[in-house]
């Protein structure tokens, strides 16, 4: 019996002379491998729905061996296709694709992060890239995994007094006070200042409104330095790639983009 999903490509592979083994985030069925036959020869046959930035219907079926699915037919809803006009812009909306394959378990539906990758598509082309909305996209994605970072308190004991001393341990929870911090020693720690912590507070805040605006405006707030911001990403992505468990491509061409963009 062929299902019906709602999702988004994450990446194809070339098999044989002319297939696809497509992975999709769907709503129903969460992260799926699935061999879309021929794809690669007719191009008619999906109308699209097998490239990036498309929010399509898919209609798979369970093939009778192994893990993968049977792609039979696919038909696009909403694109963001225009946003491979900005380098930037396309970089960051990779990289949320790249998130949401890498924290969610291979079929085991997560509806909400499909919402919450359109809604981070939608704001990117609304007003292209923005730091500030990127962080509340993460924090939104590592709460809904069962991993939201403590930041207001110590993760390992509960003590509130984070002013001096504190550390962000991606791999004991996020926040960890002075007292605790001495058995912190592994890859990813790094020093927590509170001006850090009060920015990672800030894009909490405004993760919780309907839309990224207000998590958009935290990149002109003058409440924070540019410190801030860099030491607030670095921790967010040393706890994303840490649950992931491999580097991601997406933050390696990010960096190169940086790099770039720095050079006189």
């Amino acid at each position: 019996m062929a299902t019906e999903c709602l999702g988004v490509v994450l990446r194809t592979t070339p098999v044989r002379e002319s297939d696809l083994i497509v992975t999709l985030y769907t709503d129903s069925l969460g992260r799926v491998s699935a061999l879309a036959r021929g794809a690669r020869r007719s191009q008619r046959r999906f109308a699209g729905a097998l490239s990036t930035l498309v929010l399509a219907r898919y209609q798979l079926g369970r093939a009778p061996r192994g893990d993968v699915w049977a792609l039979d037919n696919a038909e696009i809803v909403r694109e963001w296709t225009g946003l491979a006009g900005d380098v930037v812009a396309h970089a960051h909306a990779a990289y949320v694709s790249e998130v949401v394959g890498g924290l969610y378990p291979a079929e085991q539906p997560e509806p909400e992060a499909l919402s919450i990758l359109v809604a981070a598509w939608d704001s990117l082309a609304a007003g292209g890239a923005s730091p500030g909305a990127l962080r509340a996209v993460e924090l939104r994605l590592l709460d809904l995994a069962g991993h939201l970072p403590a930041i207001a308190q110590c993760a390992a004991c509960g003590a509130t007094d984070l002013d001096v001393g504190a550390v962000f341990d991606p791999s004991r929870g996020g926040a960890i006070c002075r007292r605790c911090a001495a058995t912190s020693r592994t890859t990813g720690v790094r020093p927590l200042d509170g001006g850090t912590r009060a920015y990672l507070v800030a894009v909490a805040e405004a993760g919780l409104a309907a839309d990224l605006a207000p998590a958009r405006a935290l990149d002109t707030d003058p409440r924070f330095t540019a410190a801030d911001r860099a030491a607030g990403r670095e921790a967010l992505v040393a706890m994303i790639v840490g649950l992931v468990g491999k580097p991601l491509r997406s933050l390696e061409y990010l960096a190169k983009l940086g790099a770039a963009a720095r050079r006189p």
